[in-house]
């Protein structure tokens, strides 16, 4: 029984390794396109070691931090990956699809869009809240968010106390998002407690050397 447990034991040692090494060789490879820094990779399923003899991963999850768009900071990228293969090097592969979520903090929102005094708050699923400066005094206006095109919209829709056109221009931007990690596309979005949650999907995608 005692070699029976210490054999196993050294099989799942071996692996886990197995398992660390591909999760390492991949991240490394998919941060060249479009990730400022290494995300983490994690392959799910058992055994990890047939899978790298194989070089074929069924399920996997990649997740960035503070990701770089432009003007725009991601905070954070996490997605769900299936169907990725390797090749004999690790140095080349295909995703074959992701489907996740980019969130961007409302300050990364406002700052993008040139109004980093501007504080938001989520209302509700596609709306957010301001304190606004209107000089005289301070509003509290509520805007709409939406997806137009491959951009953020914040639109104001009231304002409490005054008339919505004294708001201006103050409460009413896009953001664009163009150009992520991998070829990634933006399909919708939503509002949240830590900003704008944007779903992110891709298909067959190519990461290599």
């Amino acid at each position: 029984m005692i070699v029976i447990l210490v054999l196993a034991g050294i099989a799942v040692a071996g692996d886990r390794v197995a398992a660390a090494y591909a999760e390492r060789r991949i991240a490394s490879e998919v941060q060249k396109e479009g990730f400022g820094a290494r995300p983490d990779v994690t392959i799910y399923g058992f055994p990890f070691l047939t899978q790298v003899l194989r070089r074929h991963f069924p399920h996997a999850r990649m997740t960035a931090h503070d990701v770089r768009e432009g003007p725009l900071t991601i905070s954070t990228i996490d997605g769900d990956a299936r169907d990725v293969r390797v090749d004999s090097g690790f140095r080349s592969g295909t995703i074959g699809s992701v489907d996740g979520t980019a969130t961007v903090s409302f300050g990364a929102l406002t700052k993008a869009a040139g109004q980093p005094d501007l504080s938001l708050t989520a209302a509700g699923p596609d709306t957010v809240k301001a304190d606004v400066d209107l000089e005289v005094a301070t509003a509290t206006a509520t805007a709409q968010v939406t997806k137009v095109g491959n951009g953020i919209r914040v639109h104001a829709v009231s304002v409490e106390g005054f008339p919505l056109s004294d708001l201006g221009d103050d409460l009413d931007f896009t953001v664009p998002v163009t150009g992520l990690p991998m070829g990634l596309k933006f399909k919708s979005l939503k509002v949240s407690s830590k900003g704008i949650a944007l779903r992110i999907t891709g298909s067959h995608l190519k990461f290599s050397d």
